[in-house]
């Protein structure tokens, strides 16, 4: 849970390229930008990753909130298999224009987004047959809290019910912060310090926001986004401060933090065809790591495994079990970069 999108990629070679082609048409006032491509997807890190989870074989129970539309477009783009008795239709629908293009020969994604009803998903709107599913489950994932005005309210009642009534494991992804910058610190203080966060999966954006807000000096992880070799300080350093593992995940390599100790693997390298819901899928192969009991080696691998095969697919498909052997059968290259990186360490 919470979040359900419907999302439009729009495709083109070059950041410059879409910027010089809409200036263009402002300034003879109007027209029609083409050579891009475009698509629709089923989108929402909690879809996304829910998807993945049921392409493994798993059996997510995903909660979301959309509108009687969104729902029907859900049945239409999610796999058939995938549980959606606990979608509520009570809501507004929440859509995303994804722009997939490259600045600095780099793939990026770029989002523009009417949160709708993910703007206020709040553990009161929870139902007694989303309760009993809860509480049911073996790790309780939430995900996707910047959209969310109450987003550290959301993470504070749902975890402390499931510290309360379970003993499953609580994993969070807060999603980036940056248009919601406040909802950092109301996590760190209501959540993570509590101890009600078992796993907090982080990229390289997300770690410089929590690392800032934990350091008595925020200078010192402000510019980190040019500084791979901080990333995995960064993360350190929250893991150190907060007592909460540490899941990384970053274009060149993925980590694990826990009680001083640091686990890391390189990425792997392969053509990335679609940059949105990478890490989704990353979470995803992490969270059936983590399931699965896997040395944590191994979960890296597979969360890179998984995030690996669907962005170098053109359809934005997740993979199977037997997908994912045999892309590590092949074994693929890692990235360069990546193992450069970790030999640096």
């Amino acid at each position: 849970m919470p979040d359900f999108f419907v999302d439009h990629f729009v495709t083109i070679k070059s950041l410059d390229k879409l910027i010089d082609g809409l200036k263009g048409l402002a300034e003879q006032g109007g027209g029609n930008l083409l050579e891009n491509e475009q698509f629709i997807r089923r989108g929402g890190n909690a879809v996304n990753t829910a998807s993945a989870l049921q392409t493994l074989g798993l059996k997510p129970k995903l909660i979301v909130t959309t509108d009687v539309h969104g729902v029907s477009l859900l049945k239409a783009l999610a796999n058939p298999e995938l549980d959606l008795s606990h979608v509520h239709v009570d809501g507004r629908l929440s859509s995303t224009v994804s722009i997939e293009t490259e600045y600095r020969g780099r793939k990026v994604n770029l989002m523009v987004s009417d949160s709708g009803s993910a703007k206020e998903f709040s553990f009161s709107k929870l139902t007694d047959h989303d309760i009993n599913a809860i509480r049911g489950c073996s790790l309780i994932a939430l995900v996707n809290l910047n959209h969310n005005l109450k987003g550290s309210e959301l993470a504070h009642d749902l975890f402390q019910m499931v510290r309360e009534t379970s003993n499953a494991v609580t994993f969070m992804d807060m999603g980036d912060p940056s248009g919601n910058p406040k909802l950092v610190g109301k996590l760190i203080k209501r959540v993570v310090s509590e101890g009600l966060v078992d796993v907090f999966g982080l990229n390289e954006n997300e770690v410089r926001w929590v690392a800032q807000n934990l350091s008595n000096d925020s200078k010192r992880w402000q510019y980190i986004q040019s500084k791979p070799l901080d990333w995995l300080k960064a993360a350190q350093f929250v893991s150190r401060e907060t007592g909460v593992r540490i899941d990384l995940h970053t274009p060149y390599f993925a980590a694990t933090i826990h009680k001083d100790e640091t686990t890391t693997v390189p990425s792997f390298d392969v053509e990335s065809r679609v940059v949105c819901g990478a890490g989704d899928a990353w979470n995803a192969g992490d969270i059936y790591g983590t399931l699965l009991d896997l040395l944590p080696e191994d979960q890296l691998i597979l969360a890179n495994a998984v995030a690996s095969f669907y962005v170098s697919s053109s359809a934005a498909s997740h993979p199977t079990n037997t997908e994912i052997v045999k892309f590590l059968e092949r074994k693929p290259m890692l990235s360069g970069d990546g193992t450069k990186l970790l030999k640096s360490e």
